[in-house]
């Protein structure tokens, strides 16, 4: 028998507050998409001095920027936006040249690792957005990934796009403005498309006009 939403909910919540009480030294990341919103909103029932980051590769919607301000006013979330130094988008420029798609990368995609590793060094786990039915290349995300260099936390692994929308509308939680314009997914502006194709699932306009098949940015995934 399926899970509730309201026993979703609780099911997450327990994981967060393990997590903290695991990883005292922990941080979670914030997209401003809709499963972000809904990581926002339980993350910060459980312990509101959570950090939160978000990245900007300078590639952001106007819109995501827009909507950030307001959010952080809303919430009182302990948010910080990380960027690229400028050594690191030297060093992106010298790789793309005057291509902006490269190996089936953006390279807006390329600023985001260089922007957030120096977090991920002091830290010892991230609490993140992932779910499982967004992608094949995200099916089988564990709720705790374990890596060499962090431990990932993701407590809505098991959640649906289904669920996070009924959380959303249920609490009657504010999102981002896009989803109404027909985005199904969201991520920088330039590698982000309404959706084109149907059968490839949420993450359909996402680098599309790259020969990448993974949908994933390289931030999570090699």
């Amino acid at each position: 028998m399926a899970m509730t939403i309201k026993e979703k909910t609780e099911l997450t919540k327990l994981i967060i507050e393990f997590a903290l009480l695991k990883y005292p030294n922990i941080f979670a990341t914030c997209s401003f998409g809709k499963d972000s919103r809904v990581l926002v909103d339980l993350v910060m029932q459980v312990n509101p001095e959570v950090s939160f980051y978000g990245i900007d590769t300078t590639y952001e919607f106007s819109e995501t920027l827009k909507f950030s301000e307001g959010l952080l006013v809303e919430t009182g979330m302990n948010f910080s936006w990380l960027r690229p130094t400028e050594v690191d988008i030297e060093k992106v420029n010298t790789v793309f040249g005057s291509e902006f798609i490269k190996n089936g990368q953006y390279k807006c995609c390329a600023m985001k690792k260089p922007a957030i590793t120096p977090v991920i060094n002091k830290h010892d786990a991230w609490i993140t957005g992932l779910r499982r039915d967004e992608s094949e290349t995200r099916k089988d995300i564990p709720v705790i990934e374990k890596s060499e260099s962090i431990v990932k936390i993701h407590p809505l692994a098991f959640w649906t796009v289904d669920d996070i929308w009924e959380y959303i509308n249920t609490n009657n939680l504010s999102y981002h403005p896009l989803y109404k314009e027909g985005y199904p997914s969201l991520g920088c502006e330039p590698c982000t498309k309404k959706g084109v194709d149907g059968t490839l699932g949420e993450r359909s306009g996402r680098f599309s006009d790259s020969n990448s098949q993974r949908k994933e940015c390289g931030l999570h995934f090699s």
